[in-house]
């Protein structure tokens, strides 16, 4: 942000309580179009948690606090589930997880900037650049990973908060006209829907991630089956001290314990990124996760054998999967677009799964919006008719 918030902004509105947050519905309303944004303490917590809600109105920043009104903030719910009430945010994919998560909001009227940007080409599709090209600021980063679930807020927060929804709504005005100019409205307002549609699910426990550990694969069977223990103490622990995993143990730490276990408190200690505060803390409880590991092994899975026909389909399969994509990046250049905007990758899965061959089995697979069926739709018919079907010999 820029040092010193400019002084003819006007006061940033903060709203705690629900008779100011009525009030602040009713202005919102009235002006019928918001910028729109939030900030979450996954930095912080083991589950994300929506610990701000910044809104600006004509030319009113305000800061809404989710942990002052608790249910009471639900009041949004309405203005945010209304198509006729424009709604701008800047990459609004984890803005939705976290409103259909904690307030189970049902957007409608999404307008997003940086879907719009990558349509219009924009080799840089950040806020900050964004906000650099058509005002000239620059952002700062600094408060980008603030604790928002501490109060109170400061003043650093509050005006870093604000600025990431100021100028969405003259954005919004400047972009829309762009969308237009370059015939590019219908292809943005389906990937609007789309995201309406598609909410991320929220994180879950995944006890099979320390799989994924960078060093794992390295292990034996017997340093698998310790990892897979220590993994399990860590996200059990980060869960309830509501705490990321990263900031009970990192990876490395627990790598290194699996694959040379320590034998006392001062070996446990001398591990990087251990140290002797954790292993005072957390020795014992990690001696007993490497105790439960005791003779048990964990091989390397192997995949199951096929037969000739079980690889035949999975190599049309695979094969059929990779011509999608490259249709999709040859039309891509063709448009002069970016790919993923053409067509997201889950559809392109689920296309090459069913195989549609006619209009009525496409659109059944998959949501085409107005621009993909007047864009894409014959060109991919034909790639899909053109491909062989797994299950015929």
């Amino acid at each position: 942000m820029p040092d010193r918030i400019p002084a003819d902004w006007p006061t940033v509105r903060t709203i705690k309580t629900p008779s100011e947050l009525a009030a602040a519905l009713q202005e919102w309303e009235s002006a019928g179009i918001i910028g729109v944004d939030t900030e979450s303490n996954s930095f912080y917590a083991y589950t994300d948690k929506l610990c701000l809600v910044q809104v600006t109105a004509g030319d009113t920043d305000y800061i809404v606090d989710p942990i002052a009104l608790g249910e009471d903030l639900k009041a949004i719910n309405t203005p945010l589930a209304d198509p006729n009430f424009i709604k701008i945010f800047h990459a609004a994919e984890f803005d939705l997880m976290l409103l259909k998560k904690d307030l189970g909001v049902e957007m409608k009227g999404l307008f997003d900037t940086q879907v719009a940007m990558t349509l219009l080409q924009h080799e840089k599709t950040g806020l900050a650049a964004l906000i650099d090209a058509y005002y000239g600021i620059k952002l700062s980063k600094k408060e980008q990973r603030s604790n928002w679930g501490r109060r109170p807020l400061t003043e650093a927060q509050l005006a870093y908060a604000r600025i990431d929804t100021h100028f969405l709504p003259d954005l919004h005005r400047r972009l829309t006209v762009e969308l237009e100019e370059k015939g590019m409205t219908s292809a943005a307002e389906g990937e609007f829907r789309r995201l309406e549609r598609e909410i991320l699910p929220p994180r879950e426990p995944n006890f099979d991630g320390w799989r994924k550990l960078k060093g794992a694969k390295s292990l034996d069977p017997a340093g698998s089956a310790r990892l897979r223990s220590l993994f399990r103490w860590r996200e059990e622990l980060a869960m309830k001290l509501d705490r990321p995993v990263f900031r009970v143990m990192a990876n490395e730490a627990l790598v290194s314990i699996a694959k040379h276990p320590p034998r006392n408190t001062k070996e446990l200690a001398s591990i990087r990124g251990v140290g002797w505060n954790m292993a005072r803390r957390n020795g014992e409880d990690i001696s007993s996760a490497l105790k439960s590991a005791e003779g048990e092994r964990v091989e390397a899975p192997v995949a199951p054998k096929r037969t000739p026909e079980e690889r035949r389909k999975h190599r049309i399969l695979r094969d059929n999967k990779e011509a999608l994509r490259k249709w999709r990046t040859n039309l891509a250049k063709e448009l002069g677009l970016p790919s993923e905007r053409l067509m997201h990758r889950r559809h392109l899965e689920a296309l090459g799964k069913n195989l549609p061959r006619t209009r009525q089995d496409l659109l059944n697979t998959i949501e085409l919006n107005d621009w993909q069926r007047e864009n894409l739709e014959d060109s991919l018919l034909q790639m899909l008719e053109s491909l062989p079907d797994p299950n015929q010999n």
